[in-house]
């Protein structure tokens, strides 16, 4: 993993890291670096993304951006 991807938001750009992807049965978790913090997301089933633990929260929309990109990426 290790890859960098961009993304822009309302006029806004996010970096983030793709550290760690892991898919158990239709439960995908995905850890990311973003901004320098370790961020846990998750998706079950058919199901938006959600970020997983609540200290520091993203934005909704941020969150669905970076799941979009990764389930694009990797065909999840």
């Amino acid at each position: 993993m290790g890859q960098i991807f961009t993304i822009n938001l309302a006029g806004a750009k996010f970096h983030f890291q793709l550290i760690k992807l892991n898919q158990i049965d239709r439960t995908v978790e995905s850890q990311i670096l973003l901004q320098g913090t370790t961020v846990t997301l998750c998706k079950i089933g058919q199901s938006g993304w959600t970020q997983k633990e609540s200290s520091s929260p993203i934005i909704k929309e941020l969150i669905q951006a970076i799941g979009n990109t990764i389930s694009l990426r990797y065909r999840i």
